[in-house]
């Protein structure tokens, strides 16, 4: 599932400007996490992390709690009513239902919110 389908798409020149506005450093083709022993990726999984890493933060004030990362970068999360776990996707569409307002409303909120800090 492409994360970035829930923020209404980004153009190439949006996903560059997102990493770097994250802390990303592009190098030879990849880019490089702001962390000092982060791994290489090219632009489309990087963007996946950083979408991963700024959603689950976001959600964390309605009660989302990361489970946990899979190695590829997906993130599990545990529901604040029952701690039942889900993807964030899954977490993206339960909280919009709670809000009641559609889903990709909710998810560009989000990705809103943590792009303004």
């Amino acid at each position: 599932m492409r994360l970035e389908r829930h923020v209404g798409g980004l153009s190439l020149a949006r996903k560059v400007q997102y990493l770097r506005d994250t802390g990303w450093v592009e190098e030879e083709g990849t880019w490089r996490a702001p962390s000092a022993d982060g791994e290489a990726f090219p632009l489309s999984r990087a963007v996946h992390h950083q979408l991963t890493a700024d959603l689950c933060a976001a959600l964390a004030p309605f009660g989302w709690k990361v489970g946990v990362y899979s190695q590829r970068g997906y993130a599990r999360l545990v529901d604040p009513k029952d701690a039942s776990s889900c993807s964030l996707p899954a977490a993206l569409r339960r909280e919009a239902r709670r809000r009641g307002c559609p889903v990709g409303e909710l998810t560009y909120s989000l990705f809103l919110s943590r792009r303004v800090r």
